[in-house]
Parts: C-alpha cells; sequence; structure tokens
C-alpha cells in the first residue's frame, strides 16, 4: 500500500491488527490482479488512482464490512473505460462504472470511477463526502498524485474548517431550539426527532472542534469515541438511551426541566470550553440564530 491517510485505521482495535493488515495486503494483491490488469482497464492503469475508502480504511474488519474501492481517471480516459465496459455487457449502457468485488477469502465489494475534475472540484468546494474520503483514504496506486491533492484537503484549510464548525454549532443550537415547544406540550414523537437531532449534530460539532470532517452518521459515535472532544460529549449523553425509553421525558414541562434539554445545556458547555481553548470566540458561539441562514 502507498499511502495511509490521517485518519485511516482510526477504528482499528489492537486485536484486530494483523486480520487487518491482512486484509489490506489481500486487497491489494486484487488491485494488482484483477483491476490494473484487468483486459479493459490496463491500457489506462497508467491514469488511474485507486484508493480504499469506507469501513475497511477506517480499520473495521468483520464480516459486514464491504471493500468500497474508487478508482480515479483522468478525464479524457474516463469515457474509452465506460464505453468498454458497456460494450463488454458489464454495465449498462451510459450509466457510471459500478463492478463488483470479490476477494478469495470471501470479502465482497466493489469500485467506481470517477474523474480527477470531479474529485478535484468535491475537494475546493468542501464537499463533506470527500473530505472524510481524503481523511480516511488509503491510497495503493497513484499516479495521478492523490497523495498531495489530499494533504492539501485534511488538515482542513480554515476556512473550510471555521465553516464546518459554525454549521455544526448552529444546527447543534437550532436543534436544541426545536424542543422546547413539543417538550411543553408533551409531543413524544417531535421530541424524539429533535432530541435524535441535538444528539447528531453535537458529535458532529466535536469532531470538527477537534479539526476533521465528520464521518457518515453511522460512524458518528464510533469516531467520536476515539477522539478527546468526542469522549467528552459523550460522557455528557451517556444516559441518552435511558432517557429516550423513560416515560417521563415525554411528558408536558416547562423546557429547562426536561433531561434531553438538560443534556445539551451539559454539551453546549462542553464545546464552548473547547473553542475557546483553541482561541474561536465568535460572535455565532453567542447570537447563533442571527447566522442560521448563512
Amino acid at each position: 500500500m502507498l499511502w495511509k491517510a490521517s485518519l485511516a485505521s482510526l477504528l482499528l482495535k489492537p486485536d484486530n491488527r494483523q486480520r487487518h493488515n491482512e486484509l489490506l495486503r489481500e486487497i491489494g494483491s486484487y488491485i494488482s490482479t484483477h483491476i490494473l490488469n484487468h483486459p479493459l482497464l490496463a491500457e489506462d492503469c497508467g491514469h488511474i488512482s485507486i484508493l480504499l475508502d469506507g469501513s475497511t480504511a477506517l480499520g473495521i474488519v468483520d464480516d459486514s464490512s464491504d471493500i468500497d474501492l474508487i478508482l480515479v481517471c483522468r478525464d479524457e480516459c474516463y469515457e474509452p473505460i465506460t464505453s468498454r465496459f458497456e460494450r463488454a455487457e458489464l454495465i449498462p449502457e451510459r450509466s457510471s462504472l459500478f463492478v463488483d468485488v470479490h476477494l478469495p477469502s470471501g470479502k465482497t465489494g466493489h469500485y467506481t470511477l470517477l474523474t480527477l475534475s470531479e474529485l478535484e472540484q468535491a475537494l475546493e468546494k468542501g464537499q463533506l463526502d470527500w473530505l472524510w474520503n481524503a481523511a480516511v483514504a488509503c491510497l495503493y496506486h497513484d499516479p495521478l498524485a492523490l497523495k498531495a491533492l489530499f494533504a492539501q484537503a485534511v488538515p482542513l484549510p480554515s476556512e473550510h474548517l471555521m465553516s464546518l464548525r459554525k454549521k455544526t454549532y448552529i444546527d447543534l443550537r437550532s436543534a436544541a431550539k426545536s424542543l422546547d415547544n413539543p417538550v411543553r406540550r408533551g409531543e413524544a414523537f417531535p421530541i424524539l426527532f429533535q432530541a435524535v437531532e441535538v444528539f447528531k449534530q453535537a458529535l458532529r460539532c466535536a469532531i470538527t472542534v477537534e479539526g476533521h470532517p465528520y464521518p457518515y452518521d453511522k460512524w458518528l459515535v464510533q469516531v467520536a469515541e476515539h477522539l478527546p472532544v468526542g469522549i467528552r460529549v459523550l460522557d455528557c449523553m451517556k444516559d441518552f438511551r435511558q432517557y429516550l425509553s423513560e416515560d417521563l421525558s415525554y411528558a408536558p414541562m416547562y423546557q429547562e426541566d426536561n433531561s434531553f434539554v438538560k443534556m445539551e445545556k451539559r454539551v453546549r458547555r462542553v464545546l464552548l470550553e473547547e473553542f475557546r481553548l483553541r482561541g474561536l470566540d465568535e460572535p455565532w458561539l453567542v447570537e447563533w440564530w442571527k447566522y442560521f441562514e448563512e
């Protein structure tokens, strides 16, 4: 393997290290044998970089983890490659490339194809899914120098980082504010929906405080558990599941007495402390509602 991004293997457990390394080697062998030497790809292998993202790059090795590979090609290669796969009836006509992966060990997954310009534009715009990929990717084959491209994107440039921090904090405050009326009325489902949103936005904010892009929702808790600010926020919310099942959580009451509201206030104190420890005292930390639409 050529290179691992900063958060690659973040979720790797010590007892899984050998198994994970074996899987990464197997993926490398598969790439060499079945992708770079694929009769429909071989002539363009010098114009394609190949990266691993998803749960396997993060270090999750279990029976449910897929192999997610992304092929990035020069723009002029995209149409010839997809046309070859169409003529071979390996993909539907005029569709994007999506090809199954079957490793000898039995693990399965897929690989997809996108152009270098698409990737560059996504990173330049601060597109979150690609900022996350840049933080966790493992590069196996890199004639297009994606390593340098990812290194420019992560650690996050100050403008992208401030934008993410601002967005997640304002989204947290908005979700917490939206709890007020349902709590006063005792409307169970709106309380449930907004409480979960508060939990999600709190974890997103904790991760961005650390300077990282946040992951897909399914990994928020697992990633936060590995970061100091995330651990502090999760500690504030340790009774969240208990409150979800308590009848009292959904009874009409003054909002300041509600467990979810109290929990958000504890989280907010932690986040404000962590922001200020980093020298951040932005106006949106106080009058957040003025910046909601920006």
